[in-house]
C-alpha cells in the first residue's frame, strides 16, 4: 500500500492581486505546489516508460493533446531525462497490436474505480514494451482577466490570472501497482503589457510536470513549493 502524504495548498491568488491593484507586480508571478507519495524504493527509470492518455472532464478534453505534448517535454528536460513513449507513439502501437478496445475499457474502468485493471495493463505493457506506464491527468484550468485602473492619466493595465491543476500516476504493468503519484497546482499572474509578455499555456504545464518528476518522483520529496518572479 502507497502511504500518502498530503500539505494544505495556500491559495496566494488574492495577495497577487493585490499586489497588481497596488502597482508593484512584475511582468509574471507564479505560485507552485506539489504534493506527492514517496518515491518508489525500487524503480528502474532505465526502462522505457509509456505515457497514456489524458484523463480530464469533458471540458478539458481539447487540451489533452497539449498536455501530453508537454508531459513528454519535462520527462526529457528532467535529469536524468527520462526514455519515454508519447502517446501518440503508444496510441499507434496498441492500434497496431489490436488493442484499442482493451485500452478503451481500462481507462473506462479507471475513471469509475480509481484503478487500471491488471490483466488488460500487463497486455498494454506487454505490447508497448514497458514495464512502466504514466498516467496523466488534468483537474482544473482557469484563465481569467482584470483591469488595474492608474487615476493619474486614467491609465488601464491588465493582467491574466492563469491556474492548471495536474495530477500524474505511475503504474508497473507486470504487477498492476500505482507505485507513485503526484499533484500539482500552478498560478500565473501575467501583466498584458504586450502579448510576448504573456506567458503560454505549455510553458506552464511543461514547469509543472518538471517539478512532480523532478522533485518528487527522481529526488523523492513529498511536497514542493517555488515561488518566482521575473
Amino acid at each position: 500500500m502507497i502511504e500518502r502524504v498530503s500539505t494544505k495548498y495556500t491559495v496566494t491568488v488574492a495577495v497577487v492581486i493585490a499586489c497588481l491593484l497596488a502597482g508593484c507586480t512584475p511582468l509574471s508571478v507564479s505560485d507552485m505546489h506539489v504534493t506527492a507519495t514517496p518515491k518508489p524504493q525500487y524503480l528502474d527509470l532505465g526502462e522505457r516508460v509509456a505515457a497514456l492518455g489524458l484523463v480530464a472532464p469533458s471540458g478539458l478534453q481539447q487540451f489533452a493533446p497539449l498536455l501530453s505534448d508537454t508531459l513528454v517535454s519535462a520527462l526529457q528536460e528532467a535529469r536524468p531525462p527520462i526514455r519515454a513513449l508519447s502517446f501518440q507513439e503508444s496510441g499507434n502501437l496498441m492500434n497496431d497490436r489490436d488493442l484499442a478496445a482493451d485500452y478503451g475499457d481500462l481507462v473506462s474502468g479507471f475513471t469509475r474505480s480509481g484503478i487500471l485493471e491488471r490483466e488488460r495493463l500487463r497486455r498494454i505493457g506487454t505490447a508497448l514494451g514497458s514495464r512502466y506506464v504514466l498516467l496523466p491527468g488534468a483537474a482544473e484550468f482557469d484563465e481569467t482577466v482584470i483591469d488595474r485602473f492608474e487615476t493619474i492619466g486614467l491609465k488601464v493595465f491588465r493582467a491574466r490570472i492563469t491556474t492548471l491543476r495536474l495530477w500524474l500516476q505511475l503504474w508497473d504493468t507486470k504487477t498492476g501497482h500505482n507505485l507513485w503519484q503526484a499533484t500539482g497546482e500552478v498560478t500565473v499572474v501575467s501583466q498584458l503589457l504586450r502579448v510576448k509578455e504573456t506567458v503560454p499555456l505549455d510553458a506552464i504545464a511543461t514547469s509543472l510536470w518538471l517539478r512532480m518528476i523532478q522533485d518528487n518522483l527522481l529526488v523523492g520529496q513529498t511536497n514542493s513549493q517555488i515561488f518566482l518572479s521575473n
